[in-house]
């Protein structure tokens, strides 16, 4: 058993593959089992930079520095100090941003509880003799055992990345089939299109019909109370909470009209995304929106058949104030609205995959996308 790198977890602009490099900036022929665990995950062949000085961690300073000539970042060939060591030291001396903070901790804490330490890597630009301020880069988990941090896949020059993780595609094709059956349901629920047209004929149909589309409905809710618990504990920005909220700035509506621009066929390139989009995540907030709506007066109009329940009387309360006719109006557009939002996503992905090679649909079955590898995607690290 020997100690190995289970993770490179980067949280600015550089990849996983530049935080392992950096932190592997060490004297040669170190001894020490961590600078030896670095250089098995790092290619042997590729020569990062220069180690022009390095300063060993202390008891006092729990971290190393050193100062590395032509390092390459972001596909410049820069001058810069690498601080690296106690992971609560490195967080202390040096700046970070706090979103970006409290997810990293959650994935520390994650790899924690398996027996990985974290060793915490920051860096600052080198002017001559001058060193700026440390921007902390992420962290490197080590572990002793079996399990080795995978290299990425390459081919033909794109990267694959680990997006979709396996609970949120099986959530993305169940909610396929709900609504699909919920529809079928409902709109038969709404305007019978087959079977006998004469109560005794048809027999329990309509029980039939309305217990199934009762059955899909609950588990749809049982389905958004699990997507909702993901965004709570999700690991990468792209699937936590705050993504539902996509303009934070300015530069947010720059890329949102940029990206208006490529689906008009105005230029020819989008700004280059790792997840969804300005308009995509807009449009899924909107969705998201209207599920609770939908969820609300599907459950209000299933409440006035269970009156002798506080709950349901409560639940159902409204419908006798706005009326039957207007909450079954309601609960009847927001499914064609779902639809025309399916067809367009449908129409989206697809166009995608075709002028993009992003692989968006195969995303959904495997769980990764291909990128281009250099490039610098507005909400990740650079693709290496």
């Amino acid at each position: 058993m020997v100690l190995s790198v289970t993770e490179s977890r980067p949280i600015d602009d550089i990849g996983a593959e530049t935080l392992l490099r950096l932190a592997s900036s060490q004297p040669a022929n170190s001894p020490d089992p961590v600078d030896q665990a670095l250089l098995r995950a790092v290619d042997p062949d590729y020569v990062y930079g220069t180690v022009e000085s390095f300063s060993p961690a202390t008891p006092s300073r729990k971290y190393s520095l050193s100062v590395v000539r032509n390092a390459k970042l972001l596909g410049e060939r820069k001058d810069v100090a690498v601080m690296r060591g106690d992971l609560a030291s490195v967080i202390q001396a040096s700046a970070w941003d706090k979103h970006e903070m409290k997810t990293m901790m959650q994935n520390v804490d994650t790899v924690s509880k398996f027996g990985n330490r974290c060793m915490g890597v920051a860096v600052a630009p080198v002017d001559g003799d001058t060193t700026g301020e440390f921007v902390l880069k992420g962290y490197i988990a080590f572990g002793i055992g079996d399990h080795v941090r995978p290299r990425p896949v390459s081919k033909g020059g794109y990267t694959r990345i680990e997006m979709w993780p396996v609970a949120l595609r099986w959530q993305h094709w169940i909610n396929m089939l709900l609504i699909i059956i919920m529809t079928i349901t409902g709109y038969f629920i709404m305007d019978p299109f087959f079977g006998p047209s004469n109560a005794h004929d048809a027999g329990m149909l309509m029980g039939w019909n309305r217990l199934i589309h009762f059955v899909a409905a609950f588990a749809w809710i049982a389905l958004s109370i699990w997507r909702l618990a993901i965004m709570v504990f999700a690991q990468t920005r792209q699937m936590k909470w705050r993504a539902l909220w996509p303009v934070r700035s300015q530069d947010d509506l720059k890329l949102m009209w940029e990206q208006t621009k490529y689906y008009l066929l105005l230029t020819n390139e989008p700004p280059p995304r790792v997840g969804h989009n300005g308009l995509q995540q807009t449009a899924y907030t909107g969705i998201y929106a209207l599920c609770m709506v939908q969820i609300y007066s599907g459950l209000a109009l299933f409440g006035l058949a269970k009156q002798e329940s506080w709950f349901w009387r409560l639940m159902s309360a409204p419908v006798e104030w706005i009326g039957i006719p207007y909450f079954r109006l309601v609960h009847a557009l927001i499914m064609f609205i779902i639809w025309a939002f399916v067809i367009l996503h449908v129409y989206l992905v697809f166009r995608a995959d075709a002028t993009e090679r992003h692989g968006g649909l195969s995303a959904m079955i495997n769980g990764g996308v291909w990128l281009p590898q250099g490039t610098k995607p507005v909400d990740g690290p650079e693709v290496e």
